[in-house]
This record gives C-alpha cells, structure tokens and sequence, in this order.
C-alpha cells in the first residue's frame, strides 16, 4: 500500500511515467502499479500504467519503424530518445504489455508487442539463436547517425501515395526535425 501511494504521488501526470529528463521507462514500477490496482481493485493505478505505456508507444523511445524501444529520453515528454536499445528493456516492456494486453485488451498494445518481437528477432538475435545485450547509440562516433532518415530517404522508401500523409503526420522536413539537445 505504502509503495502504491509512493508511486502514484511521484507520478508524472503531463506525460506520463516517471522523472523528469532523461526519463527512463520504469517498467517495473508501472508493473507494480498495474497489478496492484488489478488485485485491490484501484483503477487509478490501472490507468496511470496504461498512460504511461502509451505515451512511450506514441512518443520517440518507440522506434515507430523499426520496433522496440530506445533505453530512454533526454526530454521528459518522451519524444527525444538516446538512440541505444538494450536487450533488457525491451524484455520488461514486453512483460508490461503483455500484462496490460491480458487486462486491457488493446490493439495498440498487441501491434506493439508484434513488432517489438519481430524486432528482437531482426536486431538483437545472433546466428547461434542467443541474444545480443545492446545496439549502441553511437555510429560512426555520432549519436544515432543509422536511426534518422532524410526526408528524401522516407520518401523513397514510401509508396507513393503514402509519403503525403506520413510528410504531414510525421513533421518530416528538409532540414529534418531531430535535434540533438545540449545539457
């Protein structure tokens, strides 16, 4: 109970999860909160975990084309991510959504998790069927230099009559919208 009401007065309710920046995902923290909520029945907690969880799946620690999630943000709102994907986070992410999903059940959450397998399976299987620990953030000693894209390399990439939609839906722009923040 006590950890319960910790939790739920440090959350953050403009965006979602724990902290400030760099936000990390907590996963375990929003566990706890999911099942003690379903076990004493408290739909707050229920909630905060969802928000939290989707707000990752709509923000930049997601990797909206390749799947899996980033190892955090440099922002607290989500949207920024340190370009790494560790093996572990996206272990316990998936654990999180499989509990939300068996509760809640949500295409969002089911979508998610198909592509974040598919990715693991891509990405971080090695030949011998064992996992690899992490991606780094650094290419070519430049942080996520293999993660963005032209705009010219999305158009390309896109059919057709897609690349309107996803120029508008995304904010892809000829001087792109990555911004690397300095601290």
């Amino acid at each position: 109970d006590k950890m319960a009401a910790k939790l739920k007065s440090s959350y953050d309710l403009d965006n979602g999860g724990y902290g400030g920046a760099p936000k990390f995902p907590m996963s375990q923290s929003l566990e706890l909160l999911l099942e003690y909520g379903i076990l004493r029945e408290d739909e707050q907690c229920v909630m905060l975990a969802e928000r939290a969880a989707q707000s990752m799946i709509a923000g930049g620690i997601y990797d909206q084309l390749g799947g899996g999630f980033s190892r955090y943000t440099v922002d607290s709102a989500w949207r920024i991510p340190h370009i790494e994907k560790m093996l572990y986070d996206n272990a316990l992410l998936l654990r999180l959504l499989a509990k939300l999903q068996m509760w809640r059940p949500n295409d969002l959450y089911r979508q998610t998790i198909a592509e974040t397998v598919v990715w693991l399976k891509r990405e971080m299987q090695a030949p011998d069927g064992s996992f690899y620990s992490a991606l780094d953030a650094d290419s070519e000693g430049v942080e996520g230099k293999f993660y963005t894209w032209t705009q010219e390399e999305v158009r390309e990439a896109l059919p057709k009559e897609l690349w309107s939609a996803a120029e508008n839906y995304f904010g892809i722009t000829p001087g792109g919208n990555w911004k690397e923040e300095k601290t």
